[in-house]
């Protein structure tokens, strides 16, 4: 008479769903970030340079705008005219409070152009706006 039982250890298998959910949000996180950051930058825009340019970290909330040489307005892809891009930022300001706003304009860009993206910016209450430059390179170092 056999009064002991066999048990077989049974070696536990880890569990594919919740791997494969936590791959996958991944990649979607990733795609989005990526389609998002080259959205908000327009390749053919010519930044200028400044002695005193300093790489900041990328925050939450920031708006670009970029300003194009012929003076046409980019943001999100999309070309705006002045009153839009005041519509805009005010609905933008309602719903983030405290966001910023960078302006990406073309060393070409003119002036009057950038004077009134300020004045949307105010006329919509976004107090903390600045212009993105590159840094100068020292006289006689070549790239």
């Amino acid at each position: 008479m056999k009064f002991g039982r066999r048990f077989q250890e049974e070696t536990e298998q880890p569990h594919m769903a919740p791997l494969l959910d936590v791959v996958f949000l991944t990649l979607v996180f990733f795609i989005t970030i990526a389609t998002y950051s080259t959205m908000e930058s327009e390749v053919d825009i010519e930044l200028p340079t400044a002695s005193s340019a300093i790489q900041t970290a990328r925050t939450s909330g920031e708006i670009y705008i970029n300003l194009r040489a012929d003076g046409r307005i980019i943001l999100n892809n999309r070309e705006m005219s002045i009153e839009e891009l005041q519509e805009t930022l005010i609905r933008v300001a309602e719903l983030f409070p405290g966001g910023s706003v960078i302006i990406r304009g073309d060393r070409a860009a003119m002036l009057g152009q950038a004077i009134a993206i300020l004045n949307c910016c105010r006329n919509a209450d976004i107090s903390n706006v600045s212009f993105a430059a590159l840094t100068e390179e020292p006289e006689g170092e070549a790239p």
